[in-house]
């Protein structure tokens, strides 16, 4: 199904042309576990005999169960709080408000994300404690803690807690919100702006408008989604008032960044008095990446109550509970010349923020529109943004954060200016890209691509998704009566970020272990590190730990999110291993009686002058009692590196895609048939896992596409809250996926590796909606809003006959 081409060494920045097998042909010998080796994932054995250590799993001595009573109204303020009712209920320990919590003197969630460059360097903040107090600003706000024996009884008790709301004005979506005289959700926010923020040249973007051959106009939305992970949020929350520390275990996907939260802006104590831990995490997609309410509720409960509390996210409650994505409209223009070459752009973004921000907040649409140039060689751009409030759940970042967004603007705004000019789709994106030979290029906003072959990897994907021959399948499909259509999308985004640490360290047995300060929560990096270790420690798999996840244990850790792991992580950990070389170097040359230089590394040994010694017999020397020759002190304790790395300069991972829809005119019925594509994420470390992560990033893209929207009625509420609603993609509606890589590493790192897990998210949609408006076309569509549901489509074609016969 799926085809691979081999990376060229780190540093060599032309492409391959032979392709080689995903499964490993000519990768090398039969025993390579190391680097570009399709290594099953190691962790899959006990993940899939159930023997996975999850949130849910976790239960204390004496374990309470906690309930969020939730705001069923989208705008009110609170009147009072009643639980009187709730005592009755056997097996009550506590109902806690929002009062108790700003009587106890804690902290409000943060947001981090908004950084001081922001025009005007001001912005509207809102306290967001864990309960409401005087205020629900949506539906599904949390309202009261309810803290019981099981968890039958929490839930039991508050729903005999009576909430006297006083209801409010409601702007519950982005478009409501920036209406004339809409509802404000902060008063003091006017027009609902929580920010403003511009990047890129006024003046040379109107001067380019006023002689431009054409201009090209559009709103593209993208509409907003739930994370869904497999595995709901969990957490438990203890207090051991022995040493007066906090103990969180959480589904959480990144343990270090929710202990520096609590510590510093809730509890605030110093960090070691708190300590994050997290096992086996079933997904995130960005969303279980900042500090939730029930998180900081868990801690609170426990130390007032004196027992361990645990609440489990309900399904249906997670619809309401957790943290949404993407949610943009955005208003574009595009300049051309006669020729199709586009002199410049300019983006008018409406992001939705929702009615308070959290940790995250921010980061999609200021980092997404960085890339609003996408592949191409756009002269001057500007881009204005507004982050705006609404009566809608906070909103963070959400596989892909803000590149989807931006793809889906610069990708529709070329193919609607290809239609208009009569132009062939390809034919103006090859006049736009920009060269092998303009590298590295610094975009009209400011941001700098290090390497990118972008019409070759076209070519490619052009190619495997067989272009050319995209006539007789119509043909075919018109025979049918069905409506066939081909769109193309070529897509950048920008991965790594922060710096990273990474520990390897030896035992007393020689075996080796790797103390991420990432965080794998379905990536694999219990794999890919151990193959790390392979390549350059010569250490077998076998004989590597993987050790994530507990801050008490890892020093320090920024976690997983950004298609971060691999670049930063990977590249600090091979700094680490550079250190255990050099060390165990030293002391080999102790133990054989030589001089360092003499000595060279090679496949796990150390070798010269006739003599060799393993690593591992180094280490387990570094730690005996009794060396066969005397050491110095710092040579006596074992043998450890500890690497750190900075992305500075960031990533820029590519590719294109190609999608083939056929559509039922007399339903709306659409069909995926076909789906191709090539990424660049430089060097490959594990091709297998790559595919699972092109493939998983691709399977959201569909649902975004074809299905998915969380969606609010003018009063606020949730008409998605459940999988009767929301509308998550199966196998059914998935085709054969042909994919491919075309490698060019970049030189931002040592190891030549770009982000690989947000490629298919990112790249996807555009393609789809753009195969699906290219089958509408006879009807005169020339857009359309994700999802592309029947009921859209078959309203679009009753709504516009026919222009000619759609089978010609």
């Amino acid at each position: 199904m799926n085809r691979h081409v081999d990376p060229p060494p780190a540093g060599q920045m032309t492409a391959p042309d032979r392709p080689r097998s995903i499964a490993g042909e000519g990768a090398g010998p039969a025993n390579h576990t190391g680097i570009g080796a399709p290594l099953p994932r190691v962790e899959d054995a006990r993940l899939v005999t159930g023997l996975g250590r999850f949130a849910g799993n976790v239960s204390e001595p004496r374990q309470l169960y906690g309930y969020v009573l939730r705001s069923p109204v989208g705008h009110a303020r609170i009147r009072g709080i009643d639980a009187t009712g709730a005592a009755d209920v056997p097996g009550l320990v506590a109902v806690l408000t929002g009062e108790d919590y700003a009587a106890d003197g804690l902290g409000l969630i943060p947001c981090v994300s908004i950084p001081p460059t922001i025009t005007g360097k001001t912005y509207h903040k809102t306290p967001f404690a864990p309960l409401a107090r005087d205020r629900v600003l949506c539906v599904g706000a949390e309202v009261a803690f309810v803290v019981a024996e099981t968890a039958e009884a929490a839930e039991d008790a508050a729903e005999r807690i009576v909430v006297d709301y006083d209801p409010l004005p409601v702007a519950a979506t982005v478009e409501a919100a920036i209406a004339p005289d809409a509802p404000l959700v902060w008063p003091e926010a006017q027009g609902n702006v929580c920010f403003r923020h511009e990047i890129g040249d006024a003046a040379a973007t109107e001067a380019a408008f006023a002689r431009a051959h054409h201009i090209t106009r559009a709103r593209i939305r993208n509409q907003r989604l739930a994370g869904v992970p497999m595995e709901p949020r969990t957490c438990v929350g203890r207090f051991d008032p022995a040493d007066g520390r906090w103990h969180l275990t959480s589904s959480t996907a990144n343990p270090h960044r929710i202990r520096l939260l609590l510590a510093e802006h809730i509890f605030k104590v110093p960090a070691h008095r708190i300590r994050v831990t997290a096992g086996d995490v079933g997904g995130g997609f960005g969303t279980k990446g900042g500090l939730y309410p029930e998180e900081i509720l868990v801690l609170w409960a426990a130390w007032r109550v004196g027992r361990p509390v645990k609440w489990v996210c309900g399904r249906s409650e997670s619809f309401l509970a957790d943290f949404n994505g993407r949610d943009q409209v955005a208003d574009a223009e595009m300049a051309l010349d006669d020729q199709g070459r586009v002199l410049a752009l300019r983006v008018a973004v409406n992001h939705n923020l929702g009615c308070m921000l959290g940790p995250s907040t921010a980061h999609p649409p200021l980092v997404g529109t960085r890339m609003l140039s996408g592949v191409y060689a756009f002269p001057a751009m500007h881009v204005s943004i507004n982050g705006i409030f609404t009566n809608s759940r906070t909103l963070t970042t959400y596989r892909g954060a803000g590149r989807p967004e931006a793809t889906m603007i610069v990708e529709r705004m070329m193919d609607m200016a290809a239609v208009e000019l009569g132009m062939d789709p390809v034919d103006i994106r090859r006049r736009n890209f920009i060269q092998p030979g303009q590298m590295p290029y610094r975009t009209a906003i400011g941001e700098v691509y290090d390497c990118g072959e972008f019409e070759a990897i076209t070519d490619a994907t052009l190619r495997l998704a067989d272009w050319d021959g995209f006539d007789a399948r119509r043909a075919t499909s018109a025979a049918r009566g069905r409506l066939r259509g081909r769109g193309l999308s070529c897509y950048i985004e920008v991965c790594a970020t922060i710096s990273e640490r990474m520990e390897v360290r030896f035992d007393s047995t020689g075996a080796v272990s790797v103390l991420a300060g990432t965080f794998s929560y379905g990536q694999g990096h219990e794999t890919t590190y151990a193959q790390m270790i392979s390549e350059w420690l010569g250490q077998p798999i076998d004989r590597i730990r993987f050790v994530q996840g507990d801050t008490d244990v890892i020093a320090t850790g920024r976690g997983s999110f950004g298609s971060r792991s691999m670049t930063v992580g990977g590249s600090a950990l091979k700094e680490a291993c550079q250190l255990v070389i050099d060390k165990g170097r030293r002391a080999a040359a102790i133990l054989l009686d030589m001089d360092e230089d003499d000595l060279t590394f090679a496949e796990g040994t150390y070798r010269g002058a006739g003599k060799a010694m393993r690593l591992d017999e180094v280490a387990k020397a570094m730690f005996s009692w009794g060396a066969p020759r005397p050491m110095p002190a710092d040579m006596r304790n074992g043998l450890e590196g500890v690497g750190f790395f900075t992305a500075e300069p960031q990533n820029y991972p590519n590719g294109c895609y190609v999608a083939e829809v056929e559509i039922d005119p007399d339903t709306g019925d659409i069909t995926l048939d076909r789906l191709a594509g090539v990424d660049d994420v430089g060097t490959v470390v594990n091709p297998l896992l790559l595919e699972g992560q092109v493939i998983g990033g691709a399977a959201q893209a569909v649902g975004q596409a074809l299905k998915e929207a969380v969606v609010h009625d003018a009063q606020g509420q949730v008409l998605s809250g459940s999988f009767t609603d929301y509308a998550m993609p199966r196998a059914a509606d998935f085709p054969r996926m042909m994919l491919d890589t075309r490698a060019v590493p970049t030189r931002t790192n040592p190891l030549g590796v770009k982000g690989g897990a947000e490629t298919g998210t990112i790249g996807l949609p555009p393609a789809i909606v753009g195969a699906a408006v290219d089958a509408l076309r006879p009807y005169g569509v020339r857009d359309m809003a994700m999802p592309l549901i029947p009921q859209r489509i078959w309203e679009a074609i009753d709504a516009a006959p026919p222009q000619k016969d759609p089978a010609a």
